[in-house]
């Protein structure tokens, strides 16, 4: 292929310098991203502990999920009105002005409104790094784009983890919190700057009722499943959440069926390739929550480590995940079938470490831990390769943009639902006493296993119908 048939290839031709300054800027936003989850994550026990809230901890993280899995969707469209520059550049200051207010937050409702609302600024933007190198980038090449951008995630997690803890322990937690930031703008500026201002030729309409059905839907359900277990889950408040909660569900799919512009495409779920995948991506990203939020609370808790040392959990990670992720999208590119090999590892390689940690006594070792982590960052590596080029590969060109965030949407509402199973699971084994270390202990190893449940699920669903759609699909 020559360079000008290269060019036509490829959807927003960049010169080379401009190309690499935008992906250097995606780079900085998914740093960023990761950052600021890690930070939270990480110093959820002296976040709360300074307000007297340390009862709060599944309502904190379901906070944390929640403005990501509403605003993801609502981003993809967004881009396509503003257009994919200014969908970066003003949810990106949004971000970094609530991001900064937290740190000097010392209430736990203006706590919880930041985190929703860094939450709601971060979904927005965060479909853009994948939507923007799927653009920029020839057809070959995506698969080494998203794994830069998962690098940048891993390098992200270092940031956000170990110089948290450290900075800690040093009674620096406002600093700790503000770190994200710098990223977050060198990204905005750099995108902002160098990225031409793509819009969907068009009129493009905004699902205003699709966003309340959603809104209502993931509230209701979520935070009724949060209060269940301390409230009793026969009590009026919580079975009105249930019930407000499905109807607004079952109201959403009304909506969209009929939406001229759905938040959620239905059309795009009757292709059974890529729900499956969107099935997968929800299972691989499920565990997630149980490392970066119940790991620290385990080993702050139970095991009595430091905070510079639980900080430090996820640095093994974080060295295979910056090295593995450009190795294995250069294989998955290589052959069709190395694709669904690679979703194999992301479930396997996911369960595994959750079996480890979900046995945790205060005797345990922590360097189980830093094992057991620096696994699933094998399993993380060669999910961030293979999931959304091969969701991207069964959608036709004019729907990238939407069915990309959809891919978000879904990782991102793994996040979410997890945060609130994960919180039912805990809150019933320490409402009692949120303080009392051996409710703490049983808690987070009942998260432990049922996180690896659910990849051993992923893992069955990737053998038995992703393998045969894939080889099917190679051989046709």
């Amino acid at each position: 292929m020559s360079n000008q048939q290269s060019q036509q290839a490829v959807k927003i031709p960049l010169p080379k310098g401009k190309k690499n300054t935008v992906q250097a800027g995606c780079v900085c936003l998914m740093m960023s991203i990761s950052m600021y989850g890690l930070v939270f994550f990480t110093l959820t026990s002296p976040i709360l502990e300074r307000v007297n809230a340390m009862g709060y901890v599944s309502l904190f993280s379901i906070f944390a999920g929640l403005g990501v899995s509403i605003m993801t969707p609502i981003g993809g469209k967004l881009g396509d009105i503003i257009g994919r520059r200014n969908i970066v550049v003003i949810p990106g200051i949004i971000c970094a002005i609530a991001g900064i207010a937290f740190a000097f937050a010392r209430s736990l409702p203006v706590l919880m409104i930041l985190r929703l609302l860094v939450g709601l600024a971060q979904g927005a933007f965060t479909s853009a790094p994948y939507i923007i190198a799927g653009l920029i980038h020839e057809k070959k090449d995506v698969p080494k784009a998203m794994g830069l951008l998962a690098t940048a995630v891993a390098l992200g997690s270092f940031g956000g983890s170990i110089i948290a803890g450290f900075l800690t322990d040093m009674g620096m937690l406002e600093v700790a919190i503000l770190i994200p930031a710098i990223p977050l703008l060198l990204g905005v500026v750099l995108v902002g700057i160098n990225m031409p201002n793509q819009k969907r030729e068009g009129n493009v309409s905004i699902d205003v009722p699709g966003i309340i059905a959603l809104s209502i839907a993931l509230c209701g359900i979520l935070m009724a499943l949060n209060f269940g277990s301390s409230m009793g889950w026969t009590h009026p408040a919580i079975l009105a959440g249930f019930v407000i909660g499905i109807a607004a569900l079952v109201a959403l799919m009304k909506i969209e069926e009929k939406a001229e512009e759905p938040l959620i495409p239905l059309r795009l779920l009757k292709n059974r390739g890529y729900t499956v995948l969107l099935a997968v991506g929800f299972i691989a990203y499920f565990y997630q929550t149980a490392m970066n939020v119940y790991s620290p609370i385990s080993t702050l808790q139970v095991l009595k480590a430091s905070g510079t040392v639980t900080g430090s959990l996820q640095m093994p990670r974080t060295l295979i995940t910056i090295v593995l992720p450009t190795i294995a999208g250069a294989w998955v590119g290589k052959k069709a079938s190395n694709s669904w090999k690679a979703m194999a590892f992301s479930t396997g390689l996911a369960m595994i470490p959750m079996l480890m940690m979900g046995f945790t006594t205060p005797s345990t070792s922590i360097i189980l831990y830093f094992v057991a982590i620096a696994i699933t960052g094998i399993a993380e590596s060669f999910r961030s390769v293979a999931i959304t080029p091969a969701a991207q590969s069964m959608l036709q060109p004019s729907d990238i943009g939407v069915g990309t965030s959809l891919v978000n949407f879904f990782n991102s509402l793994a996040s979410t639902v997890s945060a609130a199973v994960f919180g039912v699971v805990y809150n019933n084994c320490t409402a009692s006493d949120p303080s009392n270390a051996a409710l703490i202990q049983k808690g987070v190893n009942q998260v432990f296993i049922t996180a690896a449940i659910v990849s051993f699920v992923g893992v069955l669903i990737v053998i038995f119908i992703v393998r045969p759609q894939m080889s099917q699909k190679e051989e046709g």
